[in-house]
């Protein structure tokens, strides 16, 4: 009888064992990635990823700064869309840190310029002293004249280590030695250096150069003109003036540079291309005058928009 007990327990734990499943299974000896993730997750260390849904995406009638619908707009000729006041207020920002940013640099140049007339006045005083430490002095010992044994002070030193330079693509450098223990390579508790600041405004999101006549106004046809809604709270905003259909999601907007108005898709390929000409004013265009506004995003991944948000935690080190 007690055989067939430890027979019936010996079974009952292998089957418990086997039901296990292996991201629930923490008796094993390997350390799975089901588990290292369940602990990223409840730790929140390292990198944690996120898909973005289509209402975390920006519509195709929602300014790239504010994320917001606009109402008075303007577009770069990339075809990113903003409301003016944004990007006014952006481009001003710019130019306020280019003046800051400028004027230390020139700071910078001005103190780096008495530092090395210093460092000149010094050095003089230097070489005097040591041309009269070797005028009044008489030796008759024999002089190896393939060692320079000549004193100089520190701020020779300094001058020829600041005077010595490599050529980079960069422009000229000083070199760094790895000869920390030298006295001449210590670190000293200096004020970063401030690089040459760019003076170009430039576009917050592609990064190319903007100004402010480059901007585009546009003409966006409202669905209901009398609703006194605000816009932001409408559901349905903006339309086609010539097909009647309304903008939505990561609908493609086309730009009629002459007259600014925002037209559909459909509407450029059906109408427009073939007469290349304004359907409303019938104006000529050419495709210069023909810009295409960057879609919207939504929670497809083939729509070509980033759909997946990634934040960097601090990082468990196993040792």
């Amino acid at each position: 009888f007690w055989l067939l007990s430890v027979h019936r327990s010996l079974l009952f734990f292998f089957i418990g064992n086997m039901a296990k499943h292996g991201k629930n299974q923490t008796s094993s000896s390997v350390y799975s990635n089901a588990e290292r993730a369940k602990d990223k997750r409840e730790q929140k260390y390292g990198a944690q990823s996120q898909r973005i849904g289509s209402d975390s995406q920006r519509q195709c009638d929602s300014c790239y700064l504010s994320l917001q619908p606009v109402v008075d707009a303007v577009c770069t000729p990339d075809g990113y869309l903003f409301e003016r006041r944004a990007i006014l207020e952006n481009l001003l920002h710019q130019k306020e840190q280019i003046a800051f940013k400028k004027k230390q640099y020139e700071l910078q140049i001005k103190r780096e310029e008495k530092e090395r007339r210093e460092l000149e006045l010094a050095a003089e005083k230097d070489r005097e002293e040591a041309f009269r430490k070797m005028e009044t002095s008489l030796t008759t010992s024999k002089r190896d004249r393939f060692v320079d044994k000549t004193e100089v002070g520190h701020a020779t030193i300094a001058l020829q280590q600041k005077k010595f330079t490599i050529k980079t693509a960069k422009g000229e450098v000083n070199p760094t030695t790895p000869s920390f223990w030298v006295p001449s390579s210590t670190p000293d508790a200096k004020a970063a250096l401030v690089e040459k600041p760019d003076t170009k405004t430039r576009c917050p999101v592609s990064g190319k150069p903007l100004k402010l006549k480059h901007l585009i106004s546009l003409n966006f046809t409202e669905v209901d003109p009398t609703s006194k809604t605000p816009i932001v709270a409408r559901e349905v905003r903006y339309m086609c003036p010539i097909t009647r259909k309304s903008f939505k999601g990561n609908a493609q907007l086309v730009v009629l540079k002459p007259s600014g108005r925002v037209i559909s898709k459909e509407c450029l390929d059906t109408l427009v291309l073939k007469d290349m000409a304004d359907p409303i004013s019938g104006e000529k265009l050419t495709l210069k005058d023909i810009i295409l506004l960057k879609k919207g995003g939504s929670g497809f991944a083939a729509s070509g928009a980033i759909v997946k948000a990634t934040k960097r935690n601090s990082t468990q080190t196993v040792t």
